[in-house]
Parts: C-alpha cells; sequence; structure tokens
C-alpha cells in the first residue's frame, strides 16, 4: 500500500484542490485567520491539514484533470472553505458590535486601542467581549468542530462535485442573523444598566442640583459598565455555546443537502 506521499505526488492537482479547500477555512475562520499568525505560519497549517485529510477523501476522484476543469472547481472549492470559516467569523464579529456599543455607551470609545485580532484599532469592552467568545469557542472544542464539518463536506460535497448556488447565501444570512441576536444579548445587560443609570443622574440633577453630575457620573458610567459587563458574561456561557453549536449544526445541515 503506497504511503500517503506517493499518493499527493501521484495526484498533485487533486492535492491541490484539497489544499484549496483548506486553505478557505484558514483564511476565514475563527482562530486560524487571525492576523496574529504570520501568513507562513497559517500556510503550513494548511498544508499539514491537506496532508492529512488527503488520503481520506481522494478516493473516486480522477487523478489528472484538464485545466477547464480545475479552475472553476479550485474556485468552488475555495468558496466552500471560506463559507464555513466566515459562518463562524460572523459570531466574532457580532460580539464586537456588542462591545463597541456597550462601550460607546459607557463613554470609553475614546479609549480604542490596537486590537490583533482584528488588526485594527476597537473598543476595550469589544476585545473583552471577542476574547471571551473565543475562549469559550476553545473551551466546548470549537476548533475540533469545525475542522470535523470541513472533513464532513468531503463526504458529502466531494471534491469536483460542487456548483455555487443559492444555499451559500442563505447560509451567510442565517450566520448572520445568528450574529445579531447574540451581539443584542451581549449588549443588552450594559445597555439597560447606563439607561437606568442615566435616568437616576437626571433625577439627582433635578432633586440635588448642586451636586455636579458631569464630574462625577463619567467614572460611574464606567463603573457600572464593566461591573454589569463582567456579571453578565459570566452568565452568557450558555447562550454563548448554543449560539456556536447552531451555527455548526447549520453548517452540517448545509453541506448535507442536496
Amino acid at each position: 500500500m503506497p504511503i500517503p506521499f506517493v499518493d499527493i505526488l501521484l495526484s498533485l492537482p487533486v492535492f491541490a484542490l484539497v489544499l484549496m479547500r483548506i486553505s478557505g477555512l484558514v483564511l476565514t475562520a475563527p482562530l486560524f485567520g487571525t492576523p496574529i499568525a504570520p501568513v507562513r505560519i497559517r500556510a503550513a497549517f494548511a498544508m499539514v491539514l491537506a496532508v492529512v485529510m488527503f488520503p481520506a477523501v481522494a478516493a473516486g476522484v480522477p487523478g489528472r484533470l484538464e485545466l477547464s476543469e480545475a479552475l472553476p472547481a479550485a474556485i468552488a472549492e475555495l468558496i466552500i472553505g471560506m463559507t464555513i470559516g466566515l459562518s463562524l467569523s460572523l459570531l466574532l464579529a457580532g460580539a464586537q458590535v456588542a462591545g463597541t456599543v456597550a462601550g460607546q455607551q459607557a463613554g470609553m470609545a475614546l479609549g480604542e486601542v490596537f486590537n490583533p485580532f482584528q488588526n485594527e484599532d476597537t473598543a476595550i469592552l469589544a476585545q473583552v467581549y471577542v476574547a471571551v467568545l473565543m475562549l469559550v469557542f476553545l473551551a466546548i472544542g470549537g476548533h475540533r468542530a469545525m475542522l470535523a464539518a470541513l472533513l464532513d463536506t468531503y463526504r458529502t460535497i466531494p471534491v469536483l462535485s460542487y456548483a455555487p448556488d443559492e444555499s451559500i447565501v442563505l447560509l451567510l444570512l442565517n450566520a448572520l442573523t445568528t450574529a445579531f441576536a447574540l451581539g443584542l444579548r451581549m449588549a443588552g445587560p450594559v445597555v439597560i444598566a447606563l439607561f437606568l443609570t442615566e435616568a437616576a443622574f437626571g433625577f439627582l440633577s433635578r432633586t440635588v442640583p448642586q451636586l455636579n453630575i458631569l464630574s462625577v457620573g463619567f467614572g460611574l458610567r464606567n463603573l457600572v459598565a464593566l461591573g454589569v459587563a463582567a456579571v453578565s458574561l459570566s452568565a452568557l456561557e450558555p447562550l454563548l455555546v448554543n449560539a456556536i453549536g447552531d451555527n455548526l449544526e447549520t453548517i452540517r445541515m448545509w453541506a448535507q443537502a442536496p
């Protein structure tokens, strides 16, 4: 029985197609697609995954492909991988929006710092929310489930058998809806607490006009926002787990759809 490396050398076109699907995932998926990791490391990781998965997915695919077949197939494979990764990365975008909204309401928008996960300046609370979601994703084995879902797509969508259709749009819309709902629920406790705090400040400014609300209100809003965020995030673990699980299940259903 030939070793996998020999199989790869004999089937380089098919291996390239397998690598394209995995590369699409590595480019867009949470954790794998972060700008923190150098491009060479991500490319090496994609290559290693392709070498590991190739013997299990290359059966039944012709070893020689024409250029007219390889180019459209490569684009389709890249779309499959990017769709899986992007549908999960939208959850991180929802958490980032939740933290940004909460930070703006608390008056912490001026304290934006560089976020290596997004390669841009973001609010402090947004970074905290994204980090918490990423830690939950790793704690429940989301990275392993994501790779398992990618491997399952090779069974239901073999190489050279997929043609992009409207199901991708529906999958991304469903992921976007889940991310939007997750962002609302994550930011909700802080926004509501700050609204009640502002109402209390308004009442105090009317009843005790000698008290300078502007001088003490900024610090109190920050304390309320950070305290409520800490308490709410500790209680949001089931919500985050369900959101990640729902997205992974939606990906599996999309891959198994005829």
